[in-house]
């Protein structure tokens, strides 16, 4: 059994068969991953602005940013929004956006118009990562109108010269069919292209179309394999992944110490079943030493987040005490919040029907002024 440190998390109460898991997993993965596309996290981006030819004062036969198809350069303009020039700059630029890196630190800035005119200007000296980054304000439409077709012709570039992101991305949108016509065959080329160069969420995802034995032959030591390299790298989602795999019926004797290691690695991550869960595996003492505050803290975390099934364990733990006094309020508070969710809970419903008067319009006062994160 492992010590591990106390902080707070667990997933949902009832396990998942590693089938219906996976297929979740890989259903989750594929319509959230556009969200993972590039390295940085990029969760507050400002509100996009349309990037206007018309300031450029020229008329262009390549539309701006638009992928070349045969390797020929494309026009480079710049929005002029930046206030620090130099004499040098013959575009007006500054100093910082000659760095090769400038343009995504434009961008990690919230600066979109001028990160798509550095992105534009480096993509057309064939600098494979601009390429990147031009299909990512593409498709999200910063700095540039949406364009899902022109994203994939930038990411395809991209992950032809061999950018592992690229590589990720067009993954994706061939596995979705967006801006491209859908094809698995491509997808798994180049999720696996993106893995081999220790991409992480291509590993993710190719960890479960093995774990699944979809597109590919199942292949367990392969998808436990890519998981663990995913994991190791961060990724929440494979962290929660494994340590289901651990305490699961796929091996012949479970491994609950690196089933609750994992579990809680994907709970400091912030994933939310993964910190119900971790907290259930503390109050329970499955894995690791059983330890109710640890317990109490992760499973708040998780219903304070909006896991109605924490909001039911932490009611009924936060009723009967467990290694603390028993606090009513906070009980019926939880079990009303779950409660209007949608979950029933007889036991539950009973004790908040049995508390005197005073303390039952405490929960509901309570519940008024509670917000979720």
């Amino acid at each position: 059994m492992v010590m591990l440190s106390k902080l707070n998390a667990a997933p949902s109460a009832s396990r998942l068969t590693i089938r219906a898991f996976s297929r979740k997993c890989l259903n989750a993965s594929l319509a959230s991953a556009l969200t993972l596309c590039m390295t940085p996290a990029w969760a507050s981006d400002p509100s996009p602005e349309l990037f206007s030819p018309a300031a450029a004062g020229e008329q262009l036969t390549t539309p701006i940013g638009a992928a070349p198809k045969d390797g020929s350069k494309v026009p480079y303009v710049f929005d002029g929004s930046a206030s620090i020039t130099d004499p040098s700059n013959p575009f007006d630029v500054p100093r910082f956006v000659l760095k090769k890196t400038s343009a995504y630190s434009a961008y990690q800035r919230g600066f979109y118009l001028t990160a798509f005119a550095l992105a534009t200007k480096l993509a057309g000296m064939d600098d494979m990562h601009a390429q990147t980054l031009l299909g990512e304000l593409y498709l999200k439409g910063t700095g540039v109108e949406q364009d899902l077709k022109e994203a994939a012709n930038w990411f395809e570039l991209a992950a032809d010269r061999g950018d592992r992101e690229a590589q990720f991305n067009i993954g994706l949108l061939y596995a979705q069919g967006q801006g491209v016509e859908k094809n698995l065959d491509k997808a798994l080329t180049y999720f696996r292209k993106a893995a081999e160069q220790n991409q992480k969420n291509a590993q993710f995802n190719l960890g479960l179309l093995y774990l699944r034995g979809q597109l590919v032959e199942r292949d367990i030591t392969k998808a436990m394999d890519l998981l663990t390299k995913a994991a190791q790298q961060g990724v929440a989602a494979a962290q929660y992944t494994l340590a289901n795999l651990y305490q699961s019926d796929f091996f012949p004797a479970p491994n609950l110490d690196q089933a609750a290691y994992w579990m809680q690695r994907a709970a400091q991550g912030g994933f939310l079943d993964a910190q119900l869960e971790f907290g259930l595996m503390l109050f329970q003492g499955k894995g690791v030493r059983q330890d109710f505050s640890a317990a109490r803290a992760w499973l708040k975390q998780a219903a304070d987040a909006g896991s109605i099934l924490a909001q039911n364990r932490l009611a009924r733990i936060l009723a009967r005490g467990y290694g603390q006094p028993a606090d009513p309020i906070d009980a019926a508070k939880y079990y009303l919040l779950s409660k209007r969710a949608g979950k029933s809970d007889d036991w539950l419903e009973k004790f908040f029907q049995e508390l005197p008067d005073k303390e039952k319009q405490l929960a509901i006062n309570a519940l008024k002024t509670h917000t979720l994160w």
